[in-house]
């Protein structure tokens, strides 16, 4: 299975796991939400059997990626809990997005015409939901 596919089959779990804890369930589900994750990566690179020993500069980023995703998830119970999760669902699809944005700054990387007219199109659906 490629990265793209796993990686939807991993949201697709954790939003319904997600779903399923009550109101009373306090921070536990995002402690097991990121333990799960973190249980994950270690089986994968198990195989490899030697270090993983990432740079300093790129141990930072995967700290900050960490910790954004951790407030993502944090924010995905809060919608839940409130029943805002139709704003939740579309904001959440557009995570796809969120990778595009930065590519040219940092990879400098150019935007395909394909993929402009889809970030434009992402900001005018939440333009339009911001609307109502």
């Amino acid at each position: 299975m490629s990265a793209a596919p796993a990686a939807s089959v991993g949201f697709g779990v954790r939003f319904l796991a997600m779903a399923q804890v009550g109101a009373d369930g306090g921070l536990w589900p995002v402690v097991v939400s990121r333990g799960a994750s973190v249980l994950l990566i270690a089986v994968v690179l198990a195989p490899y059997r030697s270090p993983v020993m990432l740079p300093g500069r790129l141990a930072a980023v995967a700290g900050v990626g960490g910790a954004v995703g951790t407030v993502a998830i944090l924010l995905h119970l809060a919608a839940t809990r409130h029943q805002l999760m139709a704003v939740a669902t579309v904001l959440t699809a557009l995570y796809p997005a969120v990778p595009v944005l930065p590519a040219p700054a940092f990879l400098h990387e150019r935007l395909t015409r394909r993929q402009t007219a889809g970030l434009v199109c992402a900001a005018a659906a939440i333009a339009l939901i911001a609307l109502r």
